[in-house]
């Protein structure tokens, strides 16, 4: 096949979404002799995987909006590159050409097909959590994608169900693909991991952790006030790059790393990130919402205990090897905090059974049931084989 993919997230942080595409797309070429071109309306800041792939980037003039690129440009590419498929990230897809189960075409001519991957749907779930301009472009892109696109995949079963809820996409256009785990993410030696951290961060020898970029969603806030409700608890590293709407949650961080409660640390490398997953006492993710919740899975792959909200997908991803507070209640979570961090026979039951089921979530399998699903729509719009393949 020829596969299309929207990389317009690799133009800027390198988490969520686009720690997800990246792995993918590894597993993808690892899995297949399948062929790609990548399309985006801004340069890429990530590096991108190696592999069989060429590239349209808007590069050398000032950015498109992703909603006008996908409308103005992409129906022009696509027809040029005579792609098989087309895969779009959350909202956007090409909406310049008609689904081909819809249409009649000359038998002489074939359309690509598209799949879209829902990752989230916060613009609908919590949408003050976000800029005005981008929840109302997201949900204006959003409908149109989902009544163009031929497969829609979601990255959980929760988003799945709000698809269906909120969208009313039925559910027999809906197929679940979990997210996996990097394999750079895997446990190392406590100790060791330590000494490490205590080197490069400064930290002491017990620590509470929590990953996510500073933006509301994320719910900084519950965390930090509980740790005012128990200022004897071990100090918490935060992790994570400073994304929108964060003045508040900063100036939060900061007064609380004034109080000796925090350390903020800001982004840090994959290596890194093992590491402090490896030293740390327990991972606290706080989130208020989440379409898959990836860092659970990444902090027990690497052996250390998750404390998250009960919220969304997340106990979906942690199943029992995690352990859950009430979203937006610092009273529970420091209750929690607590008796956790007191009880070490529970945290070692966690690492364990933790290990056992991130082990369940697997980026290589991801991949393989995506291009699974690829071939399928493919063969169902009656594509051509690559030697023969015409414009879309």
């Amino acid at each position: 096949m020829l596969i299309g993919v929207d990389v317009t997230c690799f133009g800027g942080l390198d988490a969520g979404v686009s720690r997800y595409l990246r792995e993918m797309l590894s597993g993808m070429m690892a899995a297949g002799d399948d062929e790609y071109v990548f399309y985006s309306p801004m340069p890429v800041a990530i590096p991108l995987p190696p592999g069989r792939w060429r590239a349209h980037f808007r590069t050398g003039q000032l950015p498109l909006l992703p909603g006008r690129w996908a409308r103005s440009e992409y129906p022009r590419l696509i027809a040029a590159d005579r792609l098989d498929v087309f895969w779009g990230q959350n909202a956007l897809l090409p909406l310049g050409h008609a689904r081909s189960s819809l249409v009649t075409r000359p038998s002489s001519l074939n359309i690509c097909s598209r799949v879209l991957t829902v990752h989230d749907l916060a613009s609908l779930v919590y949408p003050r959590t976000l800029y005005l301009r981008n929840r109302f472009s997201w949900k204006r892109n959003i409908r149109a994608s989902l009544r163009v696109a031929d497969a829609v995949v979601a990255v959980s079963s929760a988003t799945a169900r709000l698809l269906r809820e909120l969208l009313g996409v039925p559910a027999g256009r809906i197929t679940v693909i979990p997210e996996g785990c990097s394999n750079r993410l895997r446990p190392v030696d406590r100790a060791r991991a330590r000494t490490h951290v205590k080197q490069e961060f400064g930290l002491p020898d017990k620590f509470i952790l929590t990953v996510g970029t500073l933006e509301p969603r994320k719910d900084h806030a519950t965390l930090l006030a509980a740790l005012r409700l128990r200022p004897e608890l071990p100090m918490l590293a935060v992790v994570g790059a400073v994304g929108w709407k964060s003045r508040g949650i900063l100036r939060a961080v900061r007064q609380a790393e004034a109080r000796g409660q925090v350390r903020f640390l800001g982004r840090v490398n994959d290596d890194q990130l093992a590491r402090l997953y490896g030293a740390a006492a327990l991972t606290v993710y706080p989130s208020l919402y989440e379409g898959f919740g990836l860092p659970v899975v990444e902090a027990m792959a690497c052996g250390c205990p998750v404390l998250c909200s009960w919220s969304s997908s997340l106990p979906e991803v942690g199943g029992t090897a995690a352990r859950y507070f009430e979203r937006k209640n610092p009273h529970h979570l420091a209750q929690q905090l607590a008796r956790l961090l007191g009880d070490e026979a529970e945290l070692d039951s966690m690492r364990t059974t933790g290990l056992t089921r991130a082990a369940t979530f697997s980026f290589a399998r991801a991949a393989q049931q995506m291009l699974d699903l690829m071939r399928t729509v493919v063969a169902r719009g009656g594509r051509r084989t690559t030697a023969s393949r015409e414009p879309c």
